[in-house]
C-alpha cells in the first residue's frame, strides 16, 4: 500500500510544479474604468459601472470592475491581446494589450485597437477605460411637418389631379373661343379667295 502512495505523491507534486511554472509565465491585465457626469446622467439607476463587464479575447477571460472601477484580469498569456469593456448602455473603444516576456515576468503594452492598421494611440498603463458614446437602439420619431406631404408619391398625384379636375373645364371654354376664332378665319378667307375668283 505504501508502494502506491510513493508514486501517486509524485504525481501530484510535478503536477503542482507545472502549475506553478505556467502561474509564473502568466501575467495579468489591469486598469480602472471611469464614467464622466455627462454619461452619468443619462444612466438609468445601477446602470453604472455595475452593468460594465470587462472581456479579453472575446471572452476567454473576464473581470467584473469594483465599486472604484478598478479590475484585473488573472492568467494573461504572452502575445497579442483584445480587451473590451461591456456595457448595456454605454459604447468603449476595443483596446490591444501586448504581453511580452522581459526578466522572467510579462510586460504589458496597450494601444487603441485600430481595425484597419492593428495598433492605434499608445494608451498609459494601468489601463484608464472611458466610454467613448452611449449606443442608440431605438430612432427619434420625426416631428409631423405639413410639407412632408409634398414628398409623398401618392399625395402629388391626388393634387395634379384635383387640380386637373378643376382647371379643364375653364380651360375648355378657352379652347372653343379659339377653335371659333379659326373657323371664322378660315372662312373669311374661302370668302376672299371666291371674290378673287369672281
Amino acid at each position: 500500500m505504501k508502494r502506491c502512495l510513493v508514486p501517486f505523491s509524485l504525481v501530484l507534486l510535478l503536477q503542482a510544479t507545472q502549475a506553478a511554472a505556467q502561474d509564473a509565465s502568466l501575467g495579468q491585465i489591469r486598469g480602472r474604468i471611469s464614467i464622466p457626469n455627462k454619461f452619468q446622467q443619462e444612466l438609468p439607476s445601477g446602470g453604472g459601472l455595475a452593468a460594465a463587464k470587462v472581456i479579453l479575447d472575446g471572452g476567454l477571460r473576464s473581470a467584473l470592475p469594483i465599486a472604484d472601477g478598478t479590475f484585473v484580469i488573472n492568467g494573461v498569456s504572452a502575445g497579442p491581446h483584445l480587451l473590451q469593456v461591456v456595457h448595456p448602455t454605454l459604447s468603449f473603444d476595443p483596446v490591444r494589450v501586448e504581453a511580452s516576456e522581459s526578466g522572467g515576468a510579462l510586460k504589458m503594452s496597450a494601444h487603441m485597437a485600430d481595425l484597419e492598421q492593428g495598433r492605434g494611440a499608445k494608451l498609459k498603463y494601468p489601463l484608464g477605460l472611458a466610454p467613448s458614446g452611449t449606443f442608440q437602439y431605438l430612432e427619434k420619431r420625426e416631428e409631423f411637418n405639413i410639407l412632408s406631404i409634398f414628398k409623398n408619391p401618392m399625395a402629388l398625384i391626388s393634387l395634379f389631379s384635383v387640380g386637373a379636375m378643376f382647371l379643364l373645364p375653364k380651360l375648355q371654354p378657352m379652347i372653343e373661343e379659339e377653335k371659333e376664332r379659326q373657323r371664322l378665319e378660315k372662312e373669311g378667307q374661302r370668302g376672299e379667295r371666291v371674290q378673287d375668283r369672281g
